[in-house]
């Protein structure tokens, strides 16, 4: 005593299931459209990659399509400045490494000495100040951001003179 399936259902969810298929491809599609979108809007402003690859795991905002969850990068400008910041050791760090034959200055390591931040200001008036840790990766990061920043903010600008 076998039960037979009802053809009407299996069809119905086969044709439901072809259609989700045809979905999920063109949503695909769409994504690669999007994705080759972007990639082509980026060769032609080769600052944003540079500025979010300096952004890559800080918390400087990155940018898409010229726009951070901030604001517009398209009249904003960058600042970067560098009051001497840097990694130093200490008259005491040095005197307890020696004393303890380096056991306590490796423990404390080095402290941190001067400041550097970055001082952004976005298209719609938006403004943020972000601190850099004073460690040269994290300077020289801190300096691209800025520079792509300000490069990508006038080749927007530009743009929009162009256009005009």
């Amino acid at each position: 005593m076998f039960f037979s399936k009802d053809p009407e259902k299996v069809a119905q969810r086969q044709a439901a299931k072809a259609e989700k298929k045809q979905e999920r491809e063109q949503a695909a599609a769409q994504r690669r459209a999007e994705a080759d979108a972007l990639k082509e809007w980026r060769s032609i402003h080769p600052a944003e990659k540079t500025m979010n690859t300096a952004a890559m795991l800080k918390l400087w905002p990155s940018s898409k399509r010229g726009v951070t969850a901030l604001g517009p990068v398209k009249g904003g400008s960058a600042e970067f400045i560098n009051a001497g910041a840097h990694k130093a050791w200490t008259a005491t760090r040095l005197i307890a490494g020696v004393a303890t034959a380096g056991v306590t200055a490796a423990a404390a390591g080095r402290k941190s000495k001067g400041a550097a931040v970055i001082n952004l200001t976005f298209g719609n008036g938006a403004a943020e100040t972000y601190t850099v840790k004073p460690e040269p990766a994290y300077l020289k990061a801190a300096n691209q951001y800025v520079t792509a920043f300000n490069a990508l903010a006038a080749q927007l600008e530009q743009e929009g003179e162009a256009g005009s």
